[in-house]
């Protein structure tokens, strides 16, 4: 889940003061054959209502240079909505956030990224503060029809390319570059998301063999490159 840290100028406190809220998916995946239908609950932990809005993003070229991500004013138009995309949550209450695909699943992975952002009341008040609003983007995957699982590897003494040849995202983590094997003497090794099409070159600390756990959906095991 990403933090949206936004600091806005408004006209209904009198003193500085923070908007929170719980939102409680960080990542959300529609999986070929289930339901098109998914919940995100916000709970407002705070003594005064919560009022927030909720923006689809379209995510081009994820994982590269190139990497764009558009707000959408007509989600129906990209196949993911999600309503309703204005809400208040009461002092201490849930509200829930239906998200739609309306595409199903196609042959690549689809990725959005859905903001939820804290905002001030429709009516406004005396008095002028500088309110901090933290909000949260949460990560939407619209599998494929069939996954295609597939990362290459190329090793050159100190470099190490890595390529998804698939069409499903994979996340390293857990990376270590080792003296031996048997994974003696190891230093550690950031790990990244690669979705379909991605290409990561690493330069390594030492000759030593690498690992990473690779994780697709919801298997996971560690590989030696």
């Amino acid at each position: 889940m990403r933090l949206l840290l936004l600091l806005s100028t408004v006209f209904w406190l009198s003193s500085p003061a923070t908007a929170s809220m719980i939102v409680d998916r960080t990542i959300l995946t529609f999986e070929a054959g289930t339901t098109p239908r998914q919940d995100v609950t916000i709970t407002n932990p705070d003594t005064d209502n919560l009022y927030v809005e909720v923006t689809v993003l379209e995510v081009s070229n994820p994982g590269t240079d190139e990497e764009t991500r558009t707000p959408v004013k007509d989600p129906e138009t990209i196949g993911l909505v999600a309503a309703p995309r204005k809400l208040m949550v009461p002092p201490g209450g849930r509200r829930t956030v239906r998200l739609v695909n309306l595409n199903g699943n196609g042959d690549v992975e689809k990725v959005y990224r859905v903001n939820f952002t804290p905002v001030a009341p429709p009516a406004a008040v005396k008095g002028m503060a500088i309110r901090v609003l933290v909000g949260y983007q949460v990560l939407i995957f619209v599998a494929p029809q069939k996954v295609q699982s597939e990362l290459t590897s190329e090793r050159s003494g100190n470099l190490l390319k890595l390529d998804n040849k698939g069409n499903v995202n994979l996340m390293l983590t857990d990376g270590q570059q080792c003296s031996t094997p048997q994974r003696d003497s190891c230093v550690e090794l950031t790990g990244k998301r690669l979705y379909p099409g991605n290409h990561l070159e690493m330069d390594l600390p030492g000759q030593g063999p690498v690992f990473f756990r690779v994780t697709e959906g919801e298997t996971s095991r560690v590989r030696e490159f």
